[in-house]
Protein backbone atom coordinates (compact mmCIF):
# COMPACT_ATOMS: atom_id res chain seq x y z
CA UNK A 1 0.00 0.00 0.00
CA UNK A 2 2.57 2.38 1.06
CA UNK A 3 4.34 1.64 -2.55
CA UNK A 4 1.66 2.43 -4.22
CA UNK A 5 0.80 6.13 -2.45
CA UNK A 6 4.55 6.58 -3.31
CA UNK A 7 4.01 6.13 -7.05
CA UNK A 8 0.86 8.15 -6.89
CA UNK A 9 2.30 10.90 -5.40
CA UNK A 10 5.91 10.81 -7.69
CA UNK A 11 3.36 10.15 -10.55
CA UNK A 12 1.37 13.34 -9.32
CA UNK A 13 4.77 15.30 -8.59
CA UNK A 14 5.88 14.60 -12.28
CA UNK A 15 2.34 15.54 -14.04
CA UNK A 16 2.59 18.90 -11.78
CA UNK A 17 6.41 19.45 -13.16
CA UNK A 18 5.07 19.06 -16.79
CA UNK A 19 2.46 21.32 -16.13
CA UNK A 20 4.61 23.82 -14.93
CA UNK A 21 6.83 23.42 -17.90
CA UNK A 22 4.23 23.55 -20.59
CA UNK A 23 2.85 27.10 -19.02
CA UNK A 24 6.30 28.36 -19.18
CA UNK A 25 6.92 27.21 -22.71
CA UNK A 26 3.42 28.92 -23.27
CA UNK A 27 4.48 31.77 -21.80
CA UNK A 28 7.86 32.57 -23.62
CA UNK A 29 6.04 31.75 -26.79
CA UNK A 30 3.37 34.52 -25.99
CA UNK A 31 5.69 36.83 -25.09
CA UNK A 32 7.34 36.63 -27.94
CA UNK A 33 4.88 37.03 -30.18
CA UNK A 34 3.27 40.22 -28.03
CA UNK A 35 7.06 41.77 -28.35
CA UNK A 36 7.16 40.83 -32.30
CA UNK A 37 3.51 42.03 -32.97
CA UNK A 38 3.99 45.68 -30.76
CA UNK A 39 8.08 45.89 -32.60
CA UNK A 40 5.32 45.58 -36.04
CA UNK A 41 3.16 47.86 -35.12
CA UNK A 42 5.85 50.75 -33.77
CA UNK A 43 8.15 50.37 -36.91
CA UNK A 44 4.89 50.29 -39.40
CA UNK A 45 3.16 53.26 -40.81
CA UNK A 46 -0.54 51.96 -40.33
CA UNK A 47 -2.48 52.99 -37.49
CA UNK A 48 -0.06 55.77 -36.83
CA UNK A 49 -2.57 58.57 -35.65
CA UNK A 50 -0.17 61.81 -34.58
CA UNK A 51 2.53 63.94 -36.50
CA UNK A 52 5.68 65.89 -35.16
CA UNK A 53 7.31 67.69 -37.45
CA UNK A 54 11.20 69.35 -36.28
CA UNK A 55 12.29 72.17 -38.08
CA UNK A 56 16.11 71.12 -39.45
CA UNK A 57 17.65 74.32 -41.18
CA UNK A 58 19.01 71.46 -43.62
CA UNK A 59 16.79 68.89 -43.16
CA UNK A 60 13.03 69.09 -42.18
CA UNK A 61 11.26 66.10 -40.95
CA UNK A 62 8.30 64.72 -39.79
CA UNK A 63 8.17 61.87 -37.36
CA UNK A 64 4.60 59.07 -37.17
CA UNK A 65 3.79 58.09 -34.26
CA UNK A 66 0.76 56.98 -32.23
CA UNK A 67 -1.17 59.17 -29.50
CA UNK A 68 -1.77 56.20 -27.40
CA UNK A 69 1.93 55.03 -27.32
CA UNK A 70 3.19 58.45 -26.66
CA UNK A 71 1.02 59.58 -24.18
CA UNK A 72 1.54 56.13 -21.94
CA UNK A 73 5.04 57.05 -22.40
CA UNK A 74 5.50 60.59 -21.66
CA UNK A 75 3.93 62.58 -18.86
CA UNK A 76 4.08 65.94 -21.37
CA UNK A 77 2.29 64.08 -24.25
CA UNK A 78 -0.18 62.85 -22.23
CA UNK A 79 -0.90 66.04 -20.07
CA UNK A 80 -0.74 67.60 -24.16
CA UNK A 81 -3.15 65.38 -25.92
CA UNK A 82 -5.73 64.61 -22.69
CA UNK A 83 -8.99 66.01 -23.95
CA UNK A 84 -7.31 67.12 -27.18
CA UNK A 85 -8.88 64.41 -29.83
CA UNK A 86 -9.03 66.57 -32.68
CA UNK A 87 -5.14 67.66 -32.74
CA UNK A 88 -3.47 65.25 -35.18
CA UNK A 89 0.09 66.93 -35.23
CA UNK A 90 2.74 69.75 -33.51
CA UNK A 91 5.39 71.82 -35.21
Amino acid sequence: MDNNNNNQIENQNQNQNENENEMKNLEKKVTKNLIKDYSNLLNGNLFKDFSIFVENKSNPFEIKVHKSILSSRSPFFNKFLRGQNDINKIF
